[in-house]
């Protein structure tokens, strides 16, 4: 697959190219257990190769360049220069408490009859979306509480009305949030670890998050401008030249690995600590939203939405209800999972009779 590399460990692990191989499979629709590996690696195999044949034409990297960092979205962040020293550490603070990579509820439990889906969007053109986000221009100015409007409504209209990017400090009351969408929202809970108290958010989440729940702004950082995301960093041309490649599995995870390489922390060997640009801030806080959309959707239509981030939301459905779930994926254009292997023939049956 890659020359040389066959003894690497990052390529013998299960998630370099971030999705693990279990979740590929199941976007595919692929019976993973051990007892069909032998049928199902042939497919998996040529889904690789032909990712890192894409990376290779892609990015004109050398064979002894191509997987040579922990993670696919790492090797290709090393393609572009280092972020910029923002030096300014109250609002490096800000950055990280507004950067949020997904959202997790509560954990759905298992039932009988039921199935756990990941409905996910096609992976190029949310890339595309998301990129096409306007990020700050790194030039702050802080607004402290008191030069801010009285109101904590004026305040909310100065910010979301504001053509300058905004990150704004803010206590969000879930106690008196619609229970429902609030929840939804899952402020601060990530699907790896334990909830985080979050204190501020970019200006696209506050957008969204102030419809559901009430919050009070009590302080700001302002950019100068929004600026579109340099034609250095966007997807490359052979990724975006042939429409024909948003049918493709492995264009689709090479064009969210670049994506989250711009939208990830960085390790700064010199300082020795990690840090975090507001255009990862943005692109996370752009990728929350449309997942949050379809999630609102997904919770409309009546099924248990567990999670969602990164292009894809997490459901529990009943068996019966497959049948609703591939017309919710086709309605919205979802990719992911492949129902026909899904689906069997007392899926049928159970759908005629619920």
């Amino acid at each position: 697959m890659v020359q040389g590399h066959r003894n690497v460990h990052n390529l013998r692990g299960s998630d370099f190219f971030r999705t693990n191989v279990s979740q590929i499979g199941a976007d595919l629709g692929l019976d993973m257990s051990t007892t069909n590996s032998a049928q199902v690696a042939p497919t998996i195999s040529l889904i690789a190769t032909r990712t890192f044949k894409l990376l290779a034409e892609c990015y004109e990297w050398k064979p002894n360049e191509l997987a040579n960092a922990e993670k696919l979205h790492q090797n290709i962040r090393s393609r572009f220069p280092r972020d910029v020293s923002l030096n300014n550490p109250a609002l490096e603070r800000g950055l990280q408490a507004a950067y949020q990579t997904d959202s997790a509820l509560s954990k759905a439990d298992f039932i009988a009859d039921s199935v756990f889906l990941t409905l996910r969007m096609n992976r190029l053109a949310h890339a595309k979306r998301v990129m096409s986000c306007p990020i700050p221009e790194d030039a702050w100015e802080y607004i402290p509480g008191v030069a801010l409007p009285s109101s904590q409504r004026e305040r909310l209209a100065f910010c979301l009305g504001h053509e300058h990017p905004v990150l704004a400090e803010v206590l969000v009351d879930m106690s008196k949030a619609d229970s429902q969408y609030a929840a939804l929202s899952a402020f601060g809970q990530k699907a790896s670890s334990r909830m985080v108290l979050r204190e501020w958010v970019s200006h696209p989440e506050l957008h969204w998050l102030s419809r559901f729940a009430p919050l009070e702004i009590k302080s700001v950082f302002r950019s100068s401008r929004y600026v579109a995301l340099p034609d250095t960093l966007q997807l490359p041309a052979a990724l975006t030249s042939d429409p024909l490649l948003q049918l493709s599995y492995s264009a689709g995870l090479l064009a969210e690995n670049h994506w989250m390489s711009l939208a990830s922390d960085e390790y700064n060997k010199i300082t020795k600590r990690k840090t975090l640009s507001s255009r990862a801030v943005w692109l996370r806080a752009a990728d929350r939203a449309l997942c949050f959309a379809l999630a609102k959707k997904a919770v409309d239509k009546g099924f248990v939405v567990t999670g969602y981030g990164t292009g894809a939301v997490r459901v529990r459905i009943q068996r019966s209800e497959l049948f609703q779930a591939l017309e919710f994926a086709i309605e919205n254009q979802l990719v992911a999972p492949n129902f026909g292997r899904i689906i069997h023939a007392g899926d049928v049956d159970a759908a005629a009779a619920a």
